[in-house]
């Protein structure tokens, strides 16, 4: 089957990104053998590692094509899993969790108020007492000057990807555009183009937000570019 959208192609765009940030917090903060729900597993790279770390995971994505990806990596790691595909704005039949995942900016492509207000509110029903929930966000410095008319070029003879980042209509908001060149069996190529909308707010907002949901915050650890935050249902 040959595939051309950005799930597809999204292990080679993001190689460079370390994982261990995500999977050592985990590891730090939920008993081995608990049960963790990685919300946007996206292509199940997380979702993988923490089950061989030693932990019962279900992953939840909204990207079909995402999931299918993932489901074949755990196919073919011989991995038993369940995935489900779900909005993480609406988690529905979930319970009893002892962490929840939001990795990799997840979180940042809610761009409204209210959905992520609802999304902690719904991560709290999910959680069992004393669950811990583990995300991190953009900040602010990244969004108004990092990712600032950011470009980015790779040239593959498999692939070749434009990645173009301009400011969104929201304040502290990006678009993501970008254009994949794809290689096909017969040498040509197929040209996929995807948007992206993310946004973040400020890390105290984010911090008021958690409280106002019904956890005590642990941790907020990072840098000028990610935040990441660990918080404990009470």
């Amino acid at each position: 089957m040959s595939y051309h959208g950005f799930a597809y192609h999204y292990d080679v765009m993001m190689a460079d990104v370390d994982y261990s940030l995500w999977t050592s917090a985990v590891c730090a903060h939920v008993a081995k053998g608990g049960r963790v729900l990685d919300v946007g597993c996206g292509t199940g790279t997380l979702a993988l590692a923490l089950i061989e770390s030693g932990y019962a995971v279900t992953g939840l994505e909204i990207s079909e094509d995402m999931l299918v990806v993932a489901s074949e990596k755990a196919k073919a790691q011989h991995i038993d899993i369940d995935f489900i595909q779900q909005d993480m704005r609406q988690l529905e039949g979930l319970s009893d969790f002892d962490g929840v995942l939001i990795a990799v900016d997840s979180l940042n492509y809610l761009d409204d108020e209210t959905d992520v207000k609802q999304t902690f509110a719904g991560v709290h029903g999910v959680l069992a007492d004393a669950g811990i929930l583990i995300f991190d966000v953009h900040t602010p410095l990244k969004m108004t000057h990092i990712f600032n008319d950011y470009l980015y070029v790779d040239n593959d003879e498999a692939l070749t990807y434009i990645w173009h980042v301009e400011a969104g209509d929201k304040p502290l908001s990006i678009v993501h555009e970008l254009t994949i060149f794809a290689k096909n069996e017969n040498g040509t190529y197929t040209r996929t183009m995807e948007h992206h909308h993310q946004r973040t707010f400020e890390m105290a907002t984010y911090r008021a937000w958690l409280v106002e949901a019904g956890f005590e915050i642990i941790s907020q650890t990072g840098d000028e570019s990610r935040q990441l935050f660990i918080a404990k249902k009470i």
